[in-house]
């Protein structure tokens, strides 16, 4: 139920919508009390409130038509530039960072005001025309209130819209989503102790394969459901996907040991517990953000584009997650109950595997680059003087003789080769005074 929950969440903050139809209801709740208010309190009456009187109807109606007219034209404007903005940062950046600006709360909050005082304008007009042009004094002052804040929060949204196209401002945000689900996925610190997990030796061949019914990507596995699944039938159930990635109809999901005649629970209950959709989701996919920095640093080493710099600067945040995920300890992806007893082998998040997710694709297309090249390579000289694990150096030093190996035949300056060759031989002598310290 958990999951479920945390995915409505997700897909509640994705959504342009949310803030704008609470402040839209927000609206429609305060102008029905504000009016009820108006029929009960008479301000004129009370000392120093004179002033937020309205003596003429025709004036108080010719003021109501006037802000519903310039908020409503607002919002449109609001949304129109949000689209372009959308449209100009998807084709230079990527259609993924659509998500980070729909899911913005400045963005959603603007268009909201402006809707919200356009209808609050609405609903007093009518209540003076059902009320006989009754003037509702404190009702039109809140509009007068409203359209003076709208016109502040269209200056900062001019502002917050301009400052969060910036190249600097998108990587940073997605860099900080990046440590901070590090942080949710990874919350132990490294411990010296700490054991390197093993690949349990289940025996494919005696295994049963439950299939998917449905294709998409898994954004969810409720991973309780299948543990007291595994718990209760005495079985172990291993995970064939984790999120992210993308199912084929009919593809297999997981192998359940031992093999038995599944029951029809057993098949729903396992297949209920992958939770699909039509795009990724970042819930549970720590590579999710990662993806998002690599398609950003892609399209800055396309040819059409040609901006090494935007490609560095995404390189900086990759490499600021992974110096994180070098100092926490690394999740068990074997789940055994309190006797020992293995119920759940999921997909194993390591040190390797992100590395590569955040820099296979960039050293591949950066490969006849020499000053992205030879930035890389620093920034795998930074990350080797962090590594506390023999299997992350070993990772790095992988990755690095790859960098290099791939700038081969093609046809770089000698001078940019011996550049590159000296930033290689500074990663492993920092890997080897760092074996030798933590050794």
């Amino acid at each position: 139920m958990r999951t479920w929950l945390i995915h409505f969440w997700e897909y509640l903050r994705n959504s342009y919508w949310l803030i704008p139809v609470i402040m839209l209801v927000t609206a429609i709740a305060l102008s029905y009390g504000l009016l009820e208010a108006d029929t009960r309190i008479n301000l004129s009456r009370l000392d120093g409130f004179g002033w937020l009187v309205f003596t003429s109807s025709d004036g108080a109606l010719a003021v109501l038509s006037t802000i519903a007219a310039s908020t409503f034209a607002a919002a449109t404007l609001t949304f129109s530039v949000t689209m372009v903005t959308l449209s100009l940062t998807s084709s230079q950046f990527g259609p993924r960072l659509l998500r980070n600006f729909l899911r913005d709360p400045v963005n959603q909050f603007v268009f909201g005001a402006f809707i919200a005082t356009f209808v609050y304008c609405l609903l007093i007009m009518r209540g003076m025309v059902v009320a006989d042009k009754q003037i509702p004094s404190i009702s039109i002052s809140l509009a007068l209130v409203f359209v003076l804040s709208d016109s502040i929060i269209f200056i900062g949204f001019i502002h917050h819209l301009t400052w969060s196209i910036r190249i600097e401002r998108i990587a940073f945000e997605i860099g900080q989503e990046f440590i901070e689900a590090i942080h949710r996925f990874l919350p132990q610190p490294y411990a010296e102790n700490e054991r390197p997990s093993r690949v349990p030796s289940l025996p494919k061949d005696t295994a049963t394969v439950i299939r998917s019914e449905a294709f998409g990507y898994v954004q969810a596995i409720n991973d309780s459901t299948l543990l007291a699944l595994a718990e209760n039938e005495e079985i172990t159930i291993e995970l064939l996907f984790k999120p992210g990635h993308y199912v084929l109809p009919g593809a297999p999901i997981a192998n359940i040991w031992p093999y038995v005649h599944l029951k029809d629970h057993i098949t729903s209950s396992v297949r209920a517990s992958f939770l699909l959709g039509k795009e990724p989701s970042g819930e549970q996919d720590l590579e999710f953000t990662i993806r998002q920095l690599v398609q950003i640093a892609a399209r800055a080493l396309s040819p059409g584009i040609n901006d090494p710099f935007t490609a560095m600067t995404c390189i900086d945040y990759l490499a600021a997650g992974l110096a994180v995920i070098a100092t926490r300890q690394l999740p068990e992806f074997q789940i055994r109950n309190e006797t020992g007893r293995l119920l759940l082998v999921k997909s194993q998040i390591s040190f390797q595997s992100l590395l590569e997710a955040c820099f296979i694709g960039i050293r591949q297309m950066c490969s006849n680059n020499p000053p992205v090249v030879i930035y890389l390579l620093e920034t795998f000289a930074q990350l080797a003087s962090l590594t506390q694990r023999k299997a992350d150096r070993e990772a790095l030093a992988r990755i690095a003789r790859l960098t290099f190996d791939s700038t081969r035949d093609q046809g770089l300056l000698d001078y940019d080769e011996q550049a590159i060759k000296q930033r290689l031989e500074r990663i492993q002598q920092i890997l080897k005074l760092s074996e030798k310290t933590t050794s």
